[in-house]
């Protein structure tokens, strides 16, 4: 019986993030994308407002006592098992302030990679290092109504109005806890009217991020081993508009420059390019979204919001180009 109920909180809580038909002791619940949280298993709902709390509420009282006495158990409790994986169904637990939220895992870590221009004058870097690309595709979808361009059908910033924008931004912290595990931010001129090699600037931009002042040695190191673990071994969405760089030649000289320790590639990299133009790539569309709103805040602010850490640049690396040329760095680390 353990194991069944366990089984039913799994999927209860896996429906009501898809906002999906759930089917209970022959009733059928048409439940709304809800965000789920573990209390919602355990408390009296005597007055239900929603089709979740309906089912909730359906649920046998032997379901309850053993969720108050399961749900926390350590190592062997529901959470525990559930975020192991059991039956073919995985929850990661995610805190939004004081609440802990349950989401289903839909899909394996990636990275998404993309750009964004400020009035062709400035280039965004978004590189984003995704817990959940799926699991972040169905929140925007079903949970921020965010509408999708079309032709082809995708999420791109520059094609959503004003109001979508605005909701986006405002929720961009919650987006970045929930999906992400880090986000690095570069902020660039470098490439406009660019007669230099791109892809020497490129690294070069990279490296940049981690090298120079000395007094921050062992923190920008420890910055750069935390991305290279988020990058090596994961499949890697990067958007072709770095031309003439090409997506799979992004890729690969992002992960050798963070590799690269004291000037020297200290360590087997294995980039794994995934070949996808961004409406079949759910990375590069999570990408492109933030990217763009990190453009407009620039645009607006002159900076991103301030849950991005600015990530002093080493100017060294860039010296050798035009004077007008300025990078600048900003990150973002799930704590």
């Amino acid at each position: 019986m353990i194991k069944e109920r366990l089984h039913l909180f799994l999927r209860i809580a896996r429906a009501a993030y898809l906002g999906e038909n759930f089917g209970y002791k022959g009733k059928t619940f048409d439940l709304e994308p809800t965000l789920v949280s573990p209390y919602d298993f355990i408390k009296k709902v005597s007055s239900p407002k929603s089709k979740f709390e309906e089912l909730l509420a359906s649920l046998d009282k032997g379901f309850k006592i053993e969720a108050r006495t399961e749900l926390y158990r350590a190592e062997r409790g529901w959470i525990d098992q559930g975020i192991k994986g059991y039956e073919g169904l995985r929850i990661r637990e995610v805190k939004a302030g004081d609440r802990s939220i349950i989401v289903p895992v839909l899909s394996e870590p990636a990275v998404g990679i993309d750009t964004s221009s400020i009035k062709d004058t400035s280039t965004v870097f978004a590189f984003c290092f995704i817990t959940d690309p799926e699991a972040g595709h169905v929140f925007l979808e079903k949970h921020l109504n965010l509408p999708k361009a079309k032709d082809p059908v995708e999420y791109k910033w520059g094609k959503l109005n004003p109001q979508f924008k605005t909701i986006l931004t405002e929720k961009l912290e919650f987006f970045l806890n929930f999906f992400h595990e880090a986000v690095l931010i570069l902020h660039t001129n470098a490439f406009i009217g660019l007669k230099a090699k791109h892809s020497n600037v490129f690294a070069n931009l990279i490296n940049g991020c981690f090298t120079g002042y000395e007094y921050l040695r062992e923190q920008r190191r420890g910055l750069r081993d935390e991305f290279f673990k988020l990058v090596n071994g994961k499949p890697v969405h990067c958007d072709a508009d770095f031309r003439p760089l090409m997506p799979n030649n992004i890729v690969r000289l992002l992960a050798q420059a963070l590799a690269t320790q004291n000037g020297k590639v200290a360590r087997p990299f294995a980039p794994l390019y995934a070949p996808l133009k961004s409406q079949e790539s759910k990375p590069i569309q999570l990408a492109d979204l933030i990217a763009g709103s990190v453009a407009q805040q620039i645009r607006q602010e002159g900076h991103p919001q301030e849950i991005f850490a600015q990530l002093f640049f080493d100017k060294r690396k860039i010296k050798h180009l035009a004077k007008e040329k300025f990078a600048k760095a900003y990150y973002w680390i799930k704590k």
